[in-house]
């Protein structure tokens, strides 16, 4: 194999996911010499797309992993018979053996397929990380900073939907869609209406005068007015909050308890019509207050909610000052939202602030999210590519034995490949798989030799992918389901979101669709936390009875659901799943392990359980200025060639002219 030349780096950067890759473009571009490696042959690491062939490959690699290999205990550098006296001169080192990626990340995959040919594997592009970029976010900055839109290509979503009632119901998307919205009462309407504009026409640090940055999200919502429907739309479709929020302030019912569900209510795919025609084009002189590509009319089988529409508007007032009464009685302990999951004030509106900036930013009918085009992978190789134009050097293919630190200051010196060579750096960045032994071994553990100080149980997330044979809504190639936390009958404690994506991404193949899946892990595995929720959206009847592997019982609503009137209409309104791999993913949180690391090592976290990248891009910013604080940032300067006179908002607007062509295709 071929050394690596020169032997010494300012930077050395193990893995090339996307936080890897922001780091390594930005110390290259402020003029650091980078080593960036990657035992893989292709870019991405834990955001990679993969096609159908490696897909199988990785399926059955992760199917039995634990994702909790023993920790090897570290050597004295003078044990390795490849490194020299010279190597080694000054300087008492200490081998921590690099472990495999795969094996740390993921875990409990299963695999569901139906006898049928899928397609090419090559048109195949699956994501591991399975994300959406907000139209308005860091993440649009800093490409814009890096230059990298030059590099990708990005779709619109056209629509955004919740699942309540075993329906699918239009989030709204502009004032005209909210009164044209046959789900909505009257008096829903005019209170969403009222808070979103609120929302947006405020100051920002004066929007609700009434209520505490610290208080819970829902206790305003409450206090507003706002029925559960509106308040589910508000909380999980746009601040998309995990966890379920009445539930944590209070012992009052949980959703699944308020909402009504009538005695021949059963578990089954939405009832939507696929081949509904799209209302007439959004009035664009309206005030947009949420804008999407979904049709603004109703979905022909979707009703009126009985809570809302039906409620007369003395009734609703009652109703309000009865939730206002509630809000303000909230004791002040469960009002700071200290509990785990909670959603604050504060929070919620930065979330809907992002949300409602990002909406109408193509287009007064576009939506707030974009996929990229050919995958997620695209992203953090863009950013490769940017490092590689500043001098980078890039090694795939090229496994690490170990990193080897120094014993007396605790710094990293450099590492050590599989054929012993030594590759000295001043910093270095790496995968959480890559760091796993450093992070699991204390400090005085690496002095001592001791046995490594115990860690809390990692965090996870459950996570399916499914390759589909028709659009869940048709003529919506790529849209955004979410399922609020304790739908009836699903009882999820957590927010499930699904990201449909089609050929027009350029994903799969012309007769396929792609659906993602995830939500926080509470089950020993994804496919416990997640079947339930794709037998709602797709048909799966088929694969699952017939799948042996399978090591969970359906729940009684779902073998309950299985006549022959009911699979005749499931065919008939929602695609079949041929395909479906459900895995668990590993999720450390940002300075879960920033205080056991040196000096000059960061940590580059894995994809964590938000629908977009917005946090990926933070840390990797913040794991820069920690290796480099006297460095400029590459994160806010723009990229070398860009126009002096061309501002963001020109820069921008060119990319929304590319972005709503692309939407129109």
């Amino acid at each position: 194999m071929t050394s690596i030349q020169p032997e010494s780096f300012d930077l050395i950067v193990v893995g090339t996911g996307l936080e890897e890759s922001l780091i390594a473009a930005s110390a290259a571009r402020s003029g650091k010499t980078v080593l960036h490696l990657d035992q893989a042959d292709s870019y991405g690491s834990a955001w990679s797309s993969l096609n159908m062939d490696q897909f199988l490959v990785w399926a059955d690699q992760t199917s039995s992993s634990t994702a909790t290999p023993p920790v090897q205990e570290p050597t004295g550098l003078q044990e390795s018979a490849n490194i020299t006296a010279a190597d080694a001169a000054g300087a008492d080192l200490l081998r921590v053996p690099v472990t495999h990626e795969q094996a740390q990340t993921y875990s409990n995959t299963q695999l569901h397929q139906q006898p049928v040919a899928l397609g090419s594997s090559r048109e195949f592009s699956l994501d591991l990380a399975g994300k959406v970029v907000f139209c308005a976010s860091d993440t649009i900055e800093t490409m814009l900073s890096f230059g990298v839109q030059n590099y990708l290509e990005f779709k619109l979503l056209q629509g955004s939907y919740i699942y309540t009632d075993g329906k699918l119901a239009s989030v709204p998307a502009s004032r005209a869609a909210i009164f044209r919205d046959r789900t909505l009462g009257p008096m829903d309407k005019r209170l969403l209406t009222r808070f979103l504009m609120q929302l947006g026409n405020s100051p920002q640090d004066n929007i609700f005068p009434q209520a505490a940055p610290n208080q819970p999200l829902v206790t305003l919502l409450r206090s507003q007015g706002l029925s559960l429907l509106m308040r589910q739309f508000i909380m999980y479709a746009v601040a998309m909050a995990d966890s379920d929020q009445e539930s944590l302030i209070t012992d009052a019912p949980s959703p699944s308890q308020l909402q009504p569900t009538q005695a021949s209510s059963q578990l089954q795919p939405p009832v939507v019509d696929r081949h509904a025609s799209a209302a007439a084009p959004q009035d664009s002189a309206s005030a947009s207050i949420m804008s999407s590509n979904a049709p603004a009319a109703a979905t022909a089988g979707l009703q009126p909610s009985t809570s809302s529409s039906a409620a007369s508007p003395a009734s609703a007032t009652a109703a309000a000052a009865a939730e206002h009464q509630l809000a303000a009685d909230i004791p002040a302990a469960a009002a700071s939202a200290s509990t785990s999951g909670m959603m604050t004030v504060e929070q919620g509106v930065q979330a809907l602030r992002q949300y409602l900036s990002s909406v109408g930013r193509h287009g007064p009918s576009s939506g707030a999210f974009l996929t990229l085009m050919y995958g997620c992978a695209e992203l953090p190789q863009a950013f490769c590519r940017v490092a590689a134009v500043h001098g980078a050097v890039y090694m795939l293919r090229q496994p690490i034995d170990s990193l080897l630190l120094d014993h007396k200051t605790h710094h990293c010196r450099g590492i050590q490949t599989d054929t012993g060579q030594v590759v000295r750096c001043s910093a270095l960045a790496g995968s959480a798989a890559a760091l796993h032994n450093l992070l699991r071994l204390s400090q005085p553990a690496l002095l001592t030799k001791q046995q490594p100080a115990s860690s809390a149980p990692a965090k996870r997330i459950s996570k399916a992918i499914c390759i589909l044979d028709g659009p869940i809504k048709e003529g919506e190639s790529q849209l955004l389901i979410i399922i609020p936390p304790n739908t009836p009958l699903l009882q999820n404690p957590h927010a499930i979101r699904a990201i449909q994506l089609g050929p027009a991404a350029a994903v799969c193949p012309g007769n396929r669709h792609l659906l993602y899946l995830s939500t926080p892990s509470t089950a020993a595995t994804a496919a416990e936390d997640l079947s339930d929720a794709v037998s709602a959206l797709v048909h799966t009847e088929t694969m699952f009875a017939s799948t042996s592997t399978r090591d969970r019982t359906p729940s009684p609503s779902v073998a309950n659901a299985n006549t022959s009137e009911q699979r005749q209409r499931s065919a008939h309104d929602c695609p079949e799943a041929l395909l479906v791999a459900f895995f668990n993913q590993q999720c450390q949180q940002e300075n879960d392990d920033d205080q056991a690391l040196p000096s000059n090592v960061v940590c580059c976290l894995p994809p964590d359980g938000s629908i977009d990248v917005d946090s990926a891009v933070k840390h990797a910013k913040q794991a820069f200025g920690k290796l480099f604080p006297d460095a400029e940032s590459a994160f806010d300067t723009p990229a070398a060639g860009n126009n002096d006179d061309e501002s963001d908002d020109e820069a921008l607007d060119a990319l929304g002219d590319a972005l709503q062509s692309l939407g129109s295709n």
